[in-house]
């Protein structure tokens, strides 16, 4: 102890200090602001606990460079930590698996979404407020199918129901290829109500592995012991990378077949199937951690004392488990919700002002906003709740910024700047707000009730679907009534710019007088999270 603290005394730096080992930390001074306790303390559940960080850092010493600081291929260095968030490398691996997979669905969404709202238009002929009913039906059907996959996934776990929802996908997407024979037996009505089952059935089977998902990054990130954020926004870049992907795909589809919408829509499967191989051979039974996660399910069981839980009892035992930073990020996203309607009427705008050669360019110029932002804006927000905050209420600001351009400059430079300014936003707000409303509920078992992520993300999907219901419906009655006085399709923007307003002045106020502003209800604050193993099927 005397060696260790004359070395202490003569070395320049400022150590980590473990309150429970009353050892320092003899890392370089690069490392020693670790986010997460050393590897020998988070093998110690009762020990990492008490492990503290450093509260600053203290440069090397003149003349002795530090060459884990030196700014050596700072490119390669930002791609390593925007592919790897969480510090535990089994963790990280199924994360990655999860976030391709999300990828590939996002290729094969987008293949058939880019014209599926000029398809419905001019070959279906469906009205703008048909198509926000549409809308906000495939979002609310999506909500309660997720509200109840939710449910399901405390039961039989996270992974096999992201599984099950992948595989209806897989099955769902051949019906929009299907149209074209539809539409010739049956005729245009026909046809309609086959597509707009399609979409419902579409937008169910994604809110089936939705919640389930969000609640397995949740599980991932805390048995890694690290914030679920950049875990987010790792996942929603590479969903928007497939979002681009498969638009641009869908163009030259489109283009190759001679403006042919069932074949294009037919071109669907293909990466669907292969998400769903991809999340089998990742979390499937036979995969790697298997067992593992038998093991930890079975912890799980044992936290409830009295045998299985009622839904009741569960529903109860949830709501004292949510605490009031929760209820005051979902009344923020809420309202963001109500002024982020589908990016379907964007579409139609760009179509009725540049025509509908346009259309298939606004969406990656969009996705490739997010793809560029979205990871680093993670990190970012990871930082600090303040980070978190001025990043979220930036975004917001973009979209009203997006807003005021698609309803009040109607030109190419107008439509282009309201794309930007949306896929910053998306980029700023999507992932770091399900990341702020993951960070504050339960990952780990509760005592006495089991594992409750999957019921609170139920419950979190199935308030904000009808609150995409009630956007989408508003939106496209808004359009209706703006085109009926001759202004144009302007009234989702004018009410999108109102709702964001909105929601940036709650978010302010909750970070001033209520919870949103604190960091010590993080994840991360608490100076350590148990390890446990990786989940799996």
């Amino acid at each position: 102890m005397q060696a260790t603290a004359s070395r202490l005394a003569a070395s320049p730096r400022s150590p980590c200090f473990c309150t429970a080992t009353r050892r320092h930390c003899l890392q370089p001074p690069s490392q020693q602001l670790c986010t997460k306790p050393p590897r020998r303390l988070r093998l110690d559940r009762r020990r990492s606990s008490a492990w503290r960080p450093a509260a600053t850092a203290v440069p090397a010493p003149h003349g002795i460079p530090d060459a884990a600081a030196a700014p050596h291929k700072p490119g390669k260095r930002l791609l390593a930590a925007l592919l790897a968030p969480l510090s535990d490398p089994a963790a990280n691996a199924k994360l990655l698996a999860l976030c391709t997979a999300q990828m590939l669905g996002s290729v094969a969404t987008l293949m058939h979404e880019s014209y599926l709202a000029v398809y419905l238009t001019d070959v279906l002929h469906m009205s703008h407020t048909q198509i926000g009913s549409l809308q906000g039906a495939a979002q609310l059907f999506s909500k309660g199918s997720g509200s109840v996959s939710g449910i399901l996934a405390d039961v039989v776990t996270p992974a096999r129901m992201v599984i099950l929802g992948a595989a209806l996908t897989a099955l769902n997407k051949p019906m929009y290829a299907a149209s074209g024979a539809v539409a010739a037996l049956g005729g245009t009505a026909a046809c309609l109500w086959w597509v707009t089952f399609a979409k419902i059935f579409d937008r169910a089977a994604k809110g089936i592995r939705e919640a389930p998902s969000k609640a397995l990054i949740g599980e991932l990130a805390a048995s890694s012991g690290d914030s679920p954020t950049a875990a987010f926004g790792l996942r929603q870049s590479m969903a928007l990378l497939g979002a681009s992907a498969g638009a641009t795909v869908a163009s030259l589809a489109l283009a190759l077949t001679g403006g042919n919408y069932p074949l294009t829509f037919a071109l669907s499967t293909v990466p669907a199937v292969l998400a769903l191989l991809l999340l089998s051979a990742a979390f499937g039974p036979g995969s790697r951690g298997a067992a593992a996660a038998s093991k930890s399910g079975t912890a799980a069981a044992e936290e409830s004392e009295t045998g299985p839980v009622s839904l009741g009892t569960k529903a109860r035992g949830l709501l004292g488990a949510l605490r009031p930073a929760y209820w005051q990020a979902l009344a923020v996203v809420a309202v963001l919700y109500v002024g982020r309607f589908d990016a379907t009427f964007a579409l139609l705008r760009a179509k009725g002002v540049l025509g509908a050669g346009f259309v298939p360019y606004l969406v990656p110029a969009v996705g490739i906003t997010q793809v560029l932002l979205a990871a680093p804006l993670g990190l970012r927000a990871k930082s600090s709740v303040a980070a978190r905050n001025a990043t979220l209420l930036a975004g917001m600001a973009a979209l009203v910024g997006a807003d005021l351009c698609f309803a009040f400059l109607p030109s190419l430079p107008g439509i282009l700047a309201g794309a930007l300014l949306l896929g910053l936003h998306m980029a700023a707000t999507h992932g770091v707000s399900v990341a702020m409303l993951s960070s504050y509920i339960p990952a780990q078992p509760v005592p006495g009730l089991g594992r409750l992520s999957g019921t609170a993300w139920a419950l979190t999907d199935l308030l904000l679907g009808g609150v995409l219901a009630v956007a989408n419906l508003l939106a496209g009655r808004l359009n209706d009534l703006t085109l009926s006085r001759g202004w144009g399709a302007i009234g989702c923007f004018l009410g999108g710019a109102v709702g964001c307003s909105l929601a940036m002045a709650l978010l302010a106020a909750f970070a001033w007088k209520g919870e949103l502003g604190r960091d010590d209800l993080l994840p991360g604050a608490a100076a350590g999270a148990p390890a446990a193993a990786a989940p799996s099927a």
